[in-house]
């Protein structure tokens, strides 16, 4: 919400980003009056495909918002190189993404104009809530630092605040608001411990990559569960472990396959979110002025993926139950294959 304010997203404009995601994206878009414009995914890599994004842009796109899907990097470069040539700025949702990198090696958030990160509780690290706007642009950082505390014009780009005096502030003609925001400031309680969990952020993504290293050994010998397709030279992050099951080849559906999973033991593991134009909040409205409608055949490839998807936790507290986790899998493949 911040970030698109601070990129003058305002009632009109146009949002580009992935039905395939949490909704926040969409709903901030729509918060500002705007509307969101929804594009396909790559089948294999479940991240947004720039090929879709150019045949969503019109002369109301103010913005686009890839995200790094469960972890994996977008490919930044590309999305940043068509955005610029129109003038439109690119938010990076890296909320699943910490510490992964592009081909080039860059860390993930480090390219696009405002990237966000999140320290929801499921998160690599965490305070239990809130999260973080990166930019390396000092005037987004600045409408993004203002807007996300109540407008308060004493706030820059990089202090805390502007070097004002308690004589100052407690004038009766002292001015704070320089516009009308919200109050999304991390609370101060939870900030030392975002301090701690920031210092052991690469021990916290290691273990969640060696987690996910153990599920994709138990998979390699199964042609119906196909994991998500990391392109060569990205680091993915894994926030979670997602894989897909092939509904052409395996033997059982979904509902079934988690059936087993849980009966053997294994942590119930979630689907995929409804693609988001699919949900009531969306569902049958209108696309802006582009004449089409919140509705199924939107985006076909989300549609088909979706319902096929499996999230398999990493964030185990340790590689011992990780790997009960894995053996439970791999046994619960053997049980569907003899069905």
């Amino acid at each position: 919400h911040a970030s698109l304010f601070a990129c003058g997203v305002k009632a009109g404009d146009e949002v580009i980003t992935t039905p395939l995601t949490f909704a926040a994206p969409a709903i901030a878009s729509h918060l500002l009056g705007a509307t969101t414009v929804f594009a396909d995914i790559d089948p294999k890599t479940f991240n947004i495909d720039i090929n879709q994004i150019k045949k969503r842009i019109t002369d109301r796109t103010k913005a686009i918002i890839p995200v790094s899907l469960y972890g994996l990097p977008t490919n930044i470069d590309e999305i940043m190189l068509l955005a610029s040539s129109k003038n439109i700025k690119v938010i990076e949702d890296n909320a699943e993404c910490l510490l992964g990198s592009y081909p080039c090696g860059n860390i993930a958030g480090s390219k696009a104009d405002i990237s966000i990160f999140s320290f929801q509780r499921s998160k690599h690290i965490t305070s239990e809530t809130g999260g973080i706007i990166v930019s390396n642009d000092s005037a987004l950082a600045e409408r993004a630092r203002k807007f996300s505390i109540l407008g308060y014009q004493t706030l820059g780009p990089e202090s805390i605040g502007k070097s004002v005096t308690k004589d100052q502030i407690q004038n009766p003609k002292f001015i704070r608001h320089d516009f009308v925001a919200p109050n999304y400031r991390l609370a101060e309680l939870c900030a030392p411990a975002m301090v701690a969990q920031v210092e052991k952020a690469e021990i916290l993504v290691t273990k969640r990559i060696q987690i996910a290293n153990l599920y994709k050994e138990r998979i390699k010998s199964c042609d119906w569960i196909v994991a998500q397709y990391i392109p060569k030279g990205f680091k993915h992050s894994y926030w979670t472990y997602t894989v897909k099951i092939d509904i052409n080849k395996s033997p059982v559906s979904w509902k079934k396959f988690r059936e087993i999973y849980v009966d053997e033991g294994g942590s119930p593991f979630y689907a995929a979110w409804l693609p988001v134009y699919l949900e009531p909040a969306f569902y049958k409205k209108k696309e802006g002025e582009t004449g089409r409608i919140y509705e199924s055949g939107l985006c076909p490839i989300v549609e088909e993926l979706q319902p096929q998807l499996i999230q398999l936790k990493t964030n185990f507290a340790n590689l011992d139950l990780a790997n009960r986790q894995a053996e439970i899998l791999e046994k619960t493949i053997r049980k569907c294959q003899k069905m």
